[in-house]
């Protein structure tokens, strides 16, 4: 069972993309905190929003080449989509591991 300071903690650090803080929400906490749990949220936040802006600036230069207007949709939509589904699993007692990003976390 994890502590309400786990859960808003983590929470901050997954929805830092949504209050303009992709990279800096989650590296404070990631510094600030000594608990094991929140620092993997933390740095699962952070691999995972440092991803989706390398794969918007990917896809804003391929729109030069037309593939970027596919790529740009996907990226925004998995970039607002992904930190609530981590946040509903974390608010659910769950270790939650973003789908890409979350294995690189883990073993970094």
């Amino acid at each position: 069972m994890l502590t309400s300071e786990e859960k808003l903690l983590s929470t901050i650090a997954h929805l830092g993309i949504l209050f303009g803080a992709p990279i800096m929400a989650p590296l404070l906490i990631y510094l600030l905190s000594n608990n094991s749990f929140i620092k993997m949220q933390a740095k699962e936040a952070m691999f995972f929003h440092g991803g989706m802006i390398l794969a918007g600036i990917i896809g804003g230069i391929l729109t030069f080449v037309l593939i970027g207007f596919l790529i740009l949709p996907v990226v925004g939509l998995l970039t607002l989509i992904a930190p609530i589904v981590a946040t509903v699993k974390v608010w659910g007692d769950e270790d939650y591991s973003y789908p890409i990003t979350g294995q690189w976390a883990r073993k970094f």
